[in-house]
């Protein structure tokens, strides 16, 4: 009983989540709106404006990513609000409600930074890691369309959900598989 209880917050708390981080994104992230200006500018210009032509660049060193991280350390604090209306039901829902938010901010951070500047991680091979990397992409392509990063079960269920046309496929391969790299020329041994 107690393991079937843990399955069904967990998935609620998944089911929660989807909606909040695609309300957060569309609604904080993409409109000026008074106490989230900076959220806006710091994603929907500056993150945008920088990967609207190119997908992902080079990775970079630890602090210099701010645009593409959430805060973990942050994340039950966030889930406050939720996990208070949970506790009036369950406190293991609310318990794992606030798991499930650090869960996600942990995924975000490491998938988000694997597609903005990839370093290869063994994940990025994964189905599903690929997958949401095409729908991300397409995020970045239709910026009013794909707001779920972790959990796209919202985007489908509002209607917000891109779907790739025949250009967008031909430029997700381009963008997003690896392309093999020539090899390099042999040196001359003669020259200089």
């Amino acid at each position: 009983m107690i393991i079937l209880q843990i399955v069904g917050w967990f998935g609620f708390s998944c089911v929660l989540m989807s909606f909040i981080e695609h309300q957060v994104h569309s609604r904080l992230m993409h409109r000026r709106t008074g106490a989230f200006k900076k959220a806006f500018e710091a994603h929907a210009i500056f993150h945008h404006k920088h990967y609207s032509k190119i997908f992902s660049d080079e990775p970079v060193p630890d602090g210099e990513d701010q645009e593409i991280r959430l805060t973990v350390r942050k994340a039950p604090i966030k889930a406050i609000p939720f996990a208070a209306a949970i506790a009036l039901v369950s406190w293991q829902g609310a318990l794992i409600f606030v798991m499930v938010v650090c869960l996600h901010h942990w995924i975000w951070n490491k998938i988000h930074l694997e597609m903005h500047k990839p370093e290869q991680r063994g994940f990025s091979k994964w189905p599903v890691y690929k997958f949401l990397a095409r729908y991300h992409w397409l995020h970045h392509r239709y910026p009013d369309k794909n707001f779920n990063v972790v959990f796209p079960l919202a985007d489908y269920i509002l209607g917000t959900c891109a779907k790739p046309n025949k250009a967008d496929l031909q430029a997700m391969q381009l963008q997003l598989e690896p392309q093999p790299q020539p090899l390099p020329l042999p040196r001359d041994p003669v020259a200089k």
